[in-house]
């Protein structure tokens, strides 16, 4: 298959145990597998799965933007599922947002025979005709962590993105106490679903704590030199900024070094959970981050989609035909339990 630019891992059960063994840290990447390959080891719905299931099981992840360290536990979920259930598990995409080229890589997935697609698109409205070829071939395709809804895709993977943009807005004024002034905020990706919706709930949601909105600065997310100076151009554009609301989690800790380099007494309330966001929120430094749970937005769907095209589970019914996978606020009183959980992943 070509990789057309991007990249990708390929997780099935016999690479992931032998890079687990390898390392020595079977247990910890595959919990419910033993590192040992043998017949004895294999999980009994293997065996009873490949008995009527004649072609090999493929899950494959396509995100827009490998590079982003967001999608690092995106990327381990699909190693981990894949491990778990015994399948071929495929992670890959563009190194950023290139979806002509994703589109491409999209469709070379479906003529290799992969049953399922979860899709992380970088845009919305180009994959509305992609996904309908995909489906009417009889692929179940899936979106996680930001949308296509205008689409054929079964069911959408990700955090309630207008809710997200609110509850922002309302730590901002909390954080300030009775304070108001002027608030500027980011987006690392212009044009997605995601960030449309994240943006209108922080913006609907300053203008109702009675903040002054004084723009959307776009950034680059996979140049972590670049990112901070534009996150430092904002300040410095702006100096009389009460608050920074960062869209995206390289904006977020590069919003938390800005605050430390130019000295600045401004709140930042951002998104993510990235390892240096979280050890700046340690330091008192970004007052609060918003989580997501990237992992689990590709855990569960390869489940879904192995109990959709596997086993033959009906479609799940869900209001605007989303699973939801909620808002984790992080603030330095419980900081210490995510820096813990996110280790793996940095």
């Amino acid at each position: 298959m070509s990789d057309r630019g991007g990249s990708q891992r390929v997780f099935t059960r016999r690479s992931v145990l032998k890079a687990a063994g390898a390392a020595g840290i079977g247990a910890t990447l595959l919990p419910s597998v033993s590192r040992a390959s043998t017949a004895a080891s294999t999980p009994p719905w293997v065996t009873w799965v490949k008995s009527f299931q004649k072609k090999e099981v493929k899950i494959a992840v396509s995100c827009f933007g490998t590079l982003n360290p967001f999608f690092n536990p995106s990327r381990v979920a699909t190693q981990d599922a894949g491990g778990e259930l015994g399948i071929h598990t495929l992670w890959t995409g563009t190194k950023n947002t290139d979806t002509a080229a994703q589109i491409a890589q999209f469709q070379d997935l479906v003529r290799s025979g992969y049953q399922a697609v979860i899709l992380i698109p970088g845009e919305s409205d180009p994959w509305t005709k992609p996904i309908r070829d995909a489906v009417d071939k009889g692929v179940l395709v899936l979106t996680a962590n930001q949308d296509a809804p205008k689409s054929a895709r079964e069911l959408f993977f990700g955090q309630n993105l207008y809710a997200g943009g609110q509850t922002q807005a309302k730590l901002i004024a909390k954080f300030l106490g009775g304070k108001r002034g002027k608030v500027a905020s980011t987006n690392c990706a212009p044009g997605s679903d995601a960030m449309f919706k994240r943006e209108g709930g922080v913006k609907a949601g300053l203008k109702s704590q009675g903040f002054n909105f004084v723009g959307e600065v776009p950034t680059d997310p996979t140049d972590p030199a670049k990112n901070l100076s534009q996150v430092e151009n904002i300040l410095r554009a702006h100096p009389d900024l009460v608050a920074l609301a960062p869209g995206c989690a390289p904006d977020t800790a590069s919003a938390g070094k800005a605050k430390q380099r130019l000295r600045k007494e401004i709140v930042v309330v951002g998104h993510d959970l990235l390892p240096e966001t979280l050890e700046l929120i340690k330091k008192g430094v970004v007052d609060a981050t918003l989580g997501q749970n990237p992992y689990l937005q590709v855990y569960l769907p390869i489940m879904y989609a192995y109990q959709r095209v596997v086993l033959g589970a009906p479609k799940l019914t869900l209001p605007g035909s989303s699973w939801d996978t909620g808002t984790e606020v992080v603030t330095r009183a419980n900081v210490d339990k995510y820096i813990t959980r996110e280790k793996r992943f940095a």
